[in-house]
């Protein structure tokens, strides 16, 4: 069969967007470690995980890539006993790493790597954020560990602030390396690993801030897309806005639609908690009060629980003693479509105040409310009178 010259672009264009994708990874490794299984995986899914053997102080991985880049992992057993890890960024092409010595602390690593990207910006990323994670974490393990002993109010509080206050300059270190490297797919990618889908509570519009102070290049990537969508559909749970409906079951089994409720009420708050949320629990008295004060002006309180397991839902619930709709993010509650994901709640605790429209009237981030909600207080003594 002959083939035109069309064809013959078009299978030399097709030919060559495969192999962008694909991936080699030449690999020398120290004697020491002679026989071990040596395994590359990514946690989310960039490449399908491979195992092989070391041979003769050789390795060798090849694979295709499923996103521009990803972090690869590498990990080094012998005898189902792990002797080390390391990560490192990868894309279409070829890669070659020599290890001399790995442990189960990167930093203790003693490894070259030739022609593999980032690896500057991943090692400046990790100095400047690594303290900062290191002060996050200890500050949180003191928090949980004493929590639940019987301190004083002041003290909890207390130790919580020094949570937020470590998480606020851990974040702002995180945006201070992306504005370092705009240009960069590593600050795309650690912006949405390290920042969307963490626990920092961060604006849409400080979010946005990041996202626009990068290049266009970065920006039609897929995942350069990707962020600018889900910054769309932040942008679309701002304050003015109409939310979307959802179905739930309360606790005592009976079924609602949010829009139900847009009849008889003026104003629905929905009230996002957890039972090992500390700033949650603390607000409790105060919607017990602001539910007592306005129920019968036309104030609906909803609570939305983000427990992972029922059990201690109604544990709490029992506990707290919450006399109003109470409904749980799990499936046998939520008809099976999560109302944190559809509102985007990546942290607690979280307020929405939404009229009978449906339009989102107040949130407690957003609309940057102190401790004693001051802000929702003036809206509520403004809207029902």
């Amino acid at each position: 069969m002959k083939l035109n010259a069309k064809t013959i672009i078009f299978f030399l264009f097709c030919h060559l967007l495969t192999a962008q994708n694909k991936f080699s990874i030449s690999g020398s490794i120290s004697s020491k470690y002679k026989d071990a299984d040596i395994v590359l995986y990514s946690k989310r899914s960039g490449f399908i995980r491979i195992k092989t053997k070391e041979k003769k102080g050789q390795f060798y991985f090849t694979g295709e890539m499923k996103y521009d880049y990803d972090q690869a992992f590498l990990s080094v057993d012998k005898e189902n006993i792990n002797l080390g890890i390391t990560s490192f960024f990868i894309g279409g092409g070829n890669f070659k790493i020599d290890i001399q010595e790995i442990n189960k602390v990167d930093s203790l690593n003693n490894i070259h790597f030739s022609n593999v990207p980032f690896v500057k910006e991943k090692k400046i990323y990790e100095e400047m954020t690594t303290p900062y994670k290191d002060s996050v974490q200890l500050a949180f393990n003191i928090y949980s560990n004493l929590k639940h002993d019987k301190l004083k109010r002041y003290d909890k509080d207390s130790l919580w602030s020094i949570v937020s206050n470590s998480r606020k300059k851990l974040l702002a270190q995180k945006v201070k390396f992306m504005e370092l490297f705009p240009n960069d797919y590593i600050s795309l990618y650690y912006l949405n690993t390290e920042i969307i889908n963490t626990i920092h509570p961060i604006t849409i519009n400080e979010l946005n801030a990041i996202y626009t102070k990068f290049s266009n290049d970065l920006k039609e990537t897929e995942l350069g897309k990707s962020i600018g969508a889900y910054i769309k559909k932040k942008q679309s749970l701002t304050v003015g806005n109409t939310l979307p409906n959802f179905s739930f079951k309360s606790n005592e089994g009976q079924n609602f639609d949010l829009s139900s409720f847009y009849n008889n009420k003026k104003l629905v708050l929905l009230c996002f908690w957890g039972s090992g949320c500390a700033p949650c629990i603390k607000k409790i008295p105060t919607l017990k009060t602001l539910n007592e004060k306005y129920e019968t002006k036309g104030l609906q309180l909803i609570s939305v629980s983000l427990d992972p397991q029922v059990d201690y839902w109604f544990s709490s619930l029992k506990k707290y003693e919450m006399p109003w709709l109470q409904t749980c993010d799990i499936r046998d509650y939520n008809q099976g479509r999560s109302i944190g994901k559809l509102l985007d709640v990546t942290n607690m605790p979280q307020y929405f105040l939404i009229d009978n429209t449906g339009k989102l009237v107040y949130h407690n981030e957003q609309s940057n409310d102190d401790e004693n909600f001051t802000v929702l207080l003036k809206i509520l003594d403004s809207q029902l009178q």
